[in-house]
């Protein structure tokens, strides 16, 4: 059984619903920053929040909705507490290796097509920083849908680590166009600092604000500039693409800070024709 702080044990009996331990605790990949992801599956709606337990970081994640639905978090999950009839203990069961794999690869497909969309968003772009902008967006749900449809659930903070563990798997080529897409190279720490404190703005009323933040200052103080220039940037990115366009036409020095944007067009252009080649290519695929 997985080794667990007695304190997010404790926290996580507690809890008045079925609770188990998911995210990268119960893998080989964890770090001393990463919070114990604990999954609360409640019937009411309810929020996710940051709490502390023991001097542990954990993050409760309330999954909606019945728990076989959840086929990919059962399939890591590590079990803490369940009903008198076990609901999560059956429902894990019920997700075989097999099953486990093709909804990951599913999800990943997913990823490659909204990989595609962005591009297109690319091309109707008004300014050469938000073209730059979906660009990067798409570069990330490449990697992602990559990773995915390798099997492996993509986990943010390690999403750069999982790549390169990934090499044996014939993806490293076709990732390697999308961390150029991504900029992986600029991966500096004046650029780094820049992009924390503008996304750090952007994630002011954000609940994780403060987690993002320890994490993204654990690599840098490990000097893991790569992985944090990927990790913030994959941040901004989901926070980016849930604005509108009136958004990036009243904040535009804030988005391009946040994402360290290029604003080289002929660039741009060549590096989304090869983006477009590869995720199209292995959608067919």
């Amino acid at each position: 059984m997985l080794t667990l702080p007695a304190a997010v044990r404790k926290l996580a009996e507690g809890i008045p619903h079925p609770v188990g331990l998911i995210g990268c605790r119960t893998s080989k990949m964890s770090l001393d920053c990463c919070e114990y992801d604990l999954a609360v599956f409640s019937p009411e709606n309810q929020s996710n929040q940051v709490l502390q337990a023991g001097g542990h970081t954990v993050e409760l994640i309330h999954l909606p909705g019945q728990v076989k639905n959840h086929v990919v978090e059962l399939g890591d999950m590590e079990i803490l507490k369940d009903t008198n009839k076990f609901m999560l203990s059956s429902a894990a069961r019920n997700v075989t290796p097999e099953k486990y794999k093709r909804v990951v690869a599913a999800a990943g497909k997913k990823s490659l097509i909204s990989s595609l969309f962005c591009l297109q968003k690319m091309h109707r772009a008004k300014t050469g920083a938000v073209a730059s902008m979906w660009l990067k967006v798409a570069a990330y749900d490449f990697v992602g849908g990559m990773l995915a449809m390798s099997g492996r659930k993509p986990m943010p903070l390690h999403e750069l680590e999982q790549a390169r563990q990934a090499d044996a798997g014939g993806i490293a080529e076709v990732v390697e166009v999308a961390l150029e897409c991504i900029g992986i190279e600029r991966a500096t720490r004046p650029a780094i600092s820049r992009s924390m404190g503008a996304i750090k703005e952007l994630k002011s009323k954000d609940y994780d604000k403060d987690l993002f933040m320890s994490k993204a200052e654990h690599l840098l103080g490990r000097s893991m500039l790569t992985d944090c220039y990927y990790y913030i940037g994959r941040v901004a990115a989901k926070d980016l693409v849930q604005r509108k366009d009136l958004f990036y036409s009243q904040y535009p020095k804030l988005v391009q800070l946040a994402m360290d944007l290029s604003s080289d067009v002929q660039r741009l252009e060549k590096l989304q024709k090869h983006l477009f080649r590869a995720a199209s290519s292995h959608l067919k695929g």
